[in-house]
């Protein structure tokens, strides 16, 4: 099944997304084999290149090693993945705050609105 990518950024940077969420989440665990780039680039509807090009990304961040003859793994450096679980959230935050910024709304009322949402849930 083909995943969905929007037009705000390319898609293998929406790739790079998308598999760290899937090792913050444990999708993919520490040490284990990810599927080859052929079926990957299938799962998510891409060229294989775009998917070479997302995988090398993510081995040069050293959430993946690759092992010449059997493929991919996702990195066994656990300090590695913590990080990873802490840089999802301040990349979400920080576009949550981008977006109300750029609805006019200033720091204090953003508080005040995140406050009574939480209050209201």
């Amino acid at each position: 099944m083909s995943k969905t990518f929007s037009n705000n950024m390319p898609i293998y940077a929406q790739i790079i997304d998308m598999v760290k969420l899937s090792i913050a989440l444990g999708t993919y665990t520490p040490g284990q084999k990810i599927p080859s780039v052929r079926d990957l680039a299938i799962e998510y509807g891409v060229n294989p290149n775009t998917m070479q090009k997302a995988l090398t990304k993510l081995e040069e961040l050293h959430l993946l090693r690759a092992e010449r003859t059997s493929g991919r793994f996702v990195t066994l450096d656990t300090d590695v993945i913590e990080g990873l679980k802490k840089e999802i959230p301040k990349k979400i935050i920080k576009s949550f705050l981008q977006d109300m910024e750029n609805c006019g709304i200033k720091t204090d009322q953003i508080i005040e609105h995140v406050q009574q949402y939480i209050a209201e849930n």
